[in-house]
């Protein structure tokens, strides 16, 4: 291996970030370091941002701390080789992936329209990556240089690593590892298996050979046969002729997919699948390394003139406290990505991290996140020893072996707030990724602490419905204990003397989610007088127990529940949950006035005529949600 580029961290003013200090991205920029190969390129579907909440930089940065010659192919033009041969070939692998989120969801809304705005892209165009990323490039590499292993990784591989449900296209697909003809594919945190894969390579092991590494799928060649204790999987011709089984197969892999799990196979038709256990959790001296790396927290020079990547702006000052989130919503992919165990960042690391925000020379004075997938997750743990298969520690209820004990959260946060006490002039830092209400409500000090220091007016929480039975199928805690948390925080920032209110995200057309569930969650917020913002319409995102839910039919029981599917219902389920829309006015008196009559509304006129005027708009932010 080769020595590691060296690092300045001294204080810079915003124009001495040249193209020398990110990773190159050019075969000039190669050249400039003495380079005439690059070990690992990179290629992403995103803009290079060289920022540690983007897995590219992450483990660029990771692997360059390692000894290794990482280049970047950020964006490349995908309607031609040349922009594949222009860094030349990596002497070890080539690693593609479509960029932080997935690219369907990237592209497209649920209901299947073209977004027109990509906040992953220099200026927020949305013309520089393909439908299909990471087929498209796969195909281009290959075409480019033969015989060089192609490792695909990031969140869109790691959720179709399987056969998964494609909402776009409305069918079940083979796992795309299959689909790009790649040698290996990385899911969940990628770095021990990223590190793995290149020390191996690099003494000589071939690509076939690196049949045993956590986190990691291959195809199964003829010459192989799955692991002698793997859990085979239904295929993906079954899953298509029987629905019933896409159920079957995801609580099946549920059981398998922590790292203490089997491994499991599938049949593509063809081809086949071999999924190891995921990889263990970093350890706390391992996150505090990663994230004390050399991030500019800036976009490559070459994206200036565009006019910025948006992505960037709202994350640039934010700090990452942990990983993992143990919550367990069916709609919520985290538990197959990050898993459910919380790998915390230690205290020191993390006012180190703040420390160099401060001396960044675009820092206006405000750490805009301190958390993570969950925020109020930071330090808590499992104490059961062996393994664990239950995908939620608090629901249906908390888990006996939890250990929610808020004291480490509330220290970091008090390390914080004598932080900013410290600095000159005074660093806002606020708590803006979310937080868990149900797990707040079992510490008042923290509650108090967190309205007091750490909310800049807006707080998010994620009641996601009303119903008892919608929220069931979620994996959600009872409405009233959103409501329990609400009173507590109107308390305590009245207490602070502060005038602030809570963001509430919820949830249209869920599976499980019928017209007059959302009837009765609108009349709960006309009662309140509520103007929901935040309101997703469901999305089937691939390896959610709520996509097998839409496809098969069936809750986790396996007994049928409702689906909404069509664009009218979808549509119908969101404008009651955004009733004060003037658009939305008609939609819904067609729904009360329709024949039968929704059961869940006996005054009709009454509530038709509460929502027109609450379509005016408010005078207070109030009650804007």
């Amino acid at each position: 291996m080769r020595n590691p580029a060296t690092n300045q961290r001294t204080k810079r003013r915003a124009a001495d970030f040249t193209a020398e200090h990110f990773l190159p991205t050019t075969m000039r920029e190669m050249r400039q370091r003495g380079w005439d190969q690059a070990d690992v390129i990179l290629v992403t579907a995103d803009a290079y941002i060289d920022h540690p909440s983007f897995g590219v930089a992450l483990l660029g940065r990771f692997l360059e701390e390692q000894g290794y010659r990482v280049a970047i192919l950020a964006q490349p033009d995908w309607r031609s080789v040349d922009a594949f041969r222009s860094l030349g070939p990596p002497r070890l692998f080539w690693g593609i992936t479509s960029g932080a989120v997935d690219s369907r969801l990237n592209s497209y809304s649920s209901l299947g329209n073209r977004r027109k705005v990509d906040v992953y892209s220099p200026g927020g165009k949305n013309t520089f990556r393909p439908d299909r990323p990471i087929l498209a490039y796969a195909a281009r590499v290959r075409e480019a240089y033969k015989g060089i292993p192609i490792i695909l990784g990031g969140l869109e591989a790691s959720l179709r690593r399987l056969v998964h449900y494609d909402y776009i296209e409305d069918q079940l697909k083979r796992s795309v590892l299959i689909n790009a003809k790649a040698d290996m594919l990385v899911f969940g945190m990628a770095e021990l298996a990223i590190s793995q894969i290149a020390r191996r390579l690099d003494s000589g092991q071939a690509i076939t050979d690196l049949t045993d590494i956590p986190g990691t799928a291959y195809p199964l060649s003829h010459n192989h046969r799955p692991p002698e204790d793997a859990v085979l999987l239904s295929s993906l011709s079954a899953q298509r002729d029987n629905p019933d089984l896409v159920m079957q197969a995801h609580l099946l892999y549920q059981r398998q997919g922590h790292p203490a799990g089997q491994p499991v196979f599938q049949e593509q038709d063809p081809g086949t699948v071999v999924l190891n256990p995921p990889a263990r959790p970093l350890t706390t001296d391992e996150m505090d390394r990663l994230y004390e790396l050399p991030f500019t927290r800036r976009g490559h020079p070459n994206h200036d003139k565009s006019g910025g990547v948006p992505a960037l702006e709202s994350i640039r000052f934010s700090l990452t406290t942990h990983r993992g989130c143990f919550g367990g919503c069916s709609f919520c992919s985290l538990y197959y990505h990050q898993g459910k165990h919380i790998s915390s960042r230690s205290i020191s690391s993390l006012l180190a991290e703040a420390d160099r925000c401060r001396t960044h020379p675009d820092f206006r004075g405000t750490i805009s996140d301190l958390g993570g997938p969950t925020a109020n997750m930071y330090g808590m743990s499992c104490t059961k020893k062996g393994t664990c298969t239950r995908p939620s520690c608090l629901f249906p209820s908390l888990c006996k072996y939890l250990d929610a004990n808020a004291f480490e959260l509330i220290t970091m946060m008090e390390s914080f707030v004598r932080w900013s006490a410290k600095s000159s002039p005074t660093t806002n830092v606020y708590v803006a990724s979310g937080i868990r209400h149900d797990l707040a409500l079992a510490s008042n000090e923290y509650i108090n602490l967190l309205t007091r220091y750490f909310v800049g007016g807006h707080l998010k929480v994620a009641p996601e419905h009303y119903c008892p039975n919608v929220l069931e199928m979620m994996g959600k805690p009872p409405f009233e204990l959103f409501e329990q948390f609400e009173s507590r925080f109107g308390a305590a920032s009245r207490r602070a003397g502060k005038e602030q209110y809570l963001v509430p995200y919820f949830i249209s057309a869920h599976p499980g989610s019928t017209a007059d569930d959302s009837l009765r969650l609108c009349r709960y917020l006309v009662d309140r007088r509520w103007r929901l913002r935040q309101v997703q319409d469901f999305t089937p995102v691939p390896l959610t127990l709520s996509t097998a839910m839409y496809v098969s039919g069936r809750n986790q029981k396996s007994r049928p529940i409702h689906i909404p599917r069509g664009r009218r219902e979808k549509r119908l389920q969101m404008a009651l949950l955004k009733y004060q829309l003037p658009a939305n006015y008609k939609i819904i008196s067609d729904f009360l006035n329709s024949s039968p009559r929704p059961i869940a509304v006996p005054d009709a006129a009454g509530l038709l005529k509460r929502i027109k005027k609450l379509q005016t708009p408010a005078k207070s932010s109030s009650g804007d949600w």
